[in-house]
């Protein structure tokens, strides 16, 4: 059989996906600096915004899969690129027309962040319609290897163009990609469209009622969930992984303002700062599996999550080192973070694909990403409070402090799994 990279239905996946990827990270550079430079919000400004455009991970998520299940997943694919691209198109437009606001803002970071949580389905759902079984592990790794890709291009990109066309017009930029990714999604064939929904269900010589399927819907879902709550491993690591989450978010609109108004970066050093990230991911995703064999699950879980934390506090410390220093001091604390936060991700989603039997494996895992995702609302917006209140270093310093905390709520798993536990890691995982 053709290697994945040969078949032009995945081809054409992997370029839509790869537009896609490349706008999505030109979007978390650029709009939320529209919010910081052109509009000049403050901390807590910029946690609304941040709250704004995470909100859908616990809105949509749970149910973007059936949609994609019930529905064409071509035509939802290309719908949410092109409503992307129309929404950010609204932005150059908003301040030409002196329109231009953060509850604006919000709103389109809203519903650009509802249009990414489909696609994101989306995308893994068409997966395995064009790609043998076999091939699966190595298609997963290019798309993996790709998105993080997309990190250090993108955000490059998106600080660049900002601080060259200013904050509205960059946006154009992702506009663009997200036209590009609608034209090669158009281009995949009916196999990649999801199956036609089976019939309802003959009850008496009716149609099962929409309540009926309803609580069909929502007792699948608890299924998933009680599974969780049931395992202490997926227990433990759902709440540790939630946790940092948590105070992950919390960092972002503080370092946004950090980084803006304190350091007084440029647009384009703060793209670089980003892009960071995504070499990091890389660098992550490439040790994964050696890390996880060498020190087992539990011993790799704990250590990730306690250097994240630890690394993250080298940038608030960086206003105390030498002004030429502290661009590199800050992007190398968000590439080491970012591998840490990799080699995490790929062990406990391997972990829990070991415990989790196949047939729950899809609402196991739609249950856990609304938890862990599900909290970067109030993330943010604690984050922007705390910011706008104490200032961006101490923002910082007390998300840092909680990321590195959040390894103490892995203890159980010292007696729940086998000491030096290993797992097996195909590929990559994203976070």
């Amino acid at each position: 059989m053709n290697p994945p990279l040969r078949r032009s239905a995945f081809g054409h996946l992997w370029a839509a996906q790869t537009a896609s990827q490349f706008g999505a990270n030109v979007t978390v550079v650029a709009l939320p600096l529209v919010g910081a430079v052109t509009l000049r919000a403050d901390a807590l400004e910029l946690g609304l915004l941040s709250a704004a455009g995470t909100l859908p991970h616990l809105l949509v998520s749970p149910f973007a899969g059936v949609w994609v299940d019930r529905h064409s997943r071509r035509r939802l694919l290309i719908g949410a690129d092109l409503v992307r691209a129309a929404l950010l198109l609204a932005v150059p437009v908003a301040a030409v027309c002196g329109m231009l606001s953060l509850p604006l803002l919000a709103v389109l970071a809203l519903l650009i962040g509802a249009q990414g949580a489909v696609s994101d389905v989306g995308y893994s759902a068409c997966l395995p319609t064009l790609v043998a079984p076999e091939d699966l592990a190595r298609a997963n790794a290019r798309f993996e290897l790709t998105a993080s890709g997309a990190t250090i291009v993108g955000s490059s990109v998106g600080g660049v163009a900002v601080q060259m066309l200013t904050g509205p017009w960059a946006l154009l930029c992702n506009a663009a990609a997200y036209v590009v990714s609608a034209l090669f999604t158009r281009r995949l064939p009916e196999t990649a469209r999801a199956r036609r929904p089976e019939a309802p269900r003959q009850e008496n010589g009716a149609a099962r009622s929409p309540e009926r399927a309803r609580t069909a819907l929502r007792e699948e879902m608890r299924i998933g969930a009680a599974f969780v709550l049931r395992s202490r491993p997926l227990r433990a690591v759902t709440l540790a992984t939630t946790v940092f989450n948590l105070f992950l978010f919390v960092s972002e609109p503080p370092l946004l303002v950090f980084l803006t108004h304190d350091l007084t970066l440029p647009a384009s050093w703060i793209g670089t700062v980003y892009a960071a990230s995504g070499a990091g991911a890389c660098a992550g995703a490439l040790v994964a599996g050696s890390v996880a064999r060498r020190l087992g699950t539990t011993r790799t879980l704990f250590a990730t999550l306690a250097l994240a934390g630890a690394a993250g506090l080298a940038v608030p410390a960086a206003v105390l080192a030498p002004a030429p220093a502290v661009p590199a001091l800050v992007a190398g604390s968000h590439f080491v973070t970012s591998a840490l936060v990799i080699v995490f991700n790929v062990t406990q989603r391997t972990l829990r694909t070991t415990l989790t039997p196949a047939e729950l494996y899809g609402r196991v895992n739609a249950s856990i990403r609304t938890v862990v995702l599900g909290v970067a609302p109030l993330g943010g917006l604690a984050g922007g409070w705390l910011g706008h209140r104490a200032g961006a270093p101490t923002a910082l310093f007390a998300g840092a402090i909680g990321m590195a905390g959040a390894c103490l709520l892995l203890l159980p798993l010292r007696t729940a799994l086998p000491r030096r536990t290993a797992v097996r890691t195909a590929g990559t995982a994203r976070p």
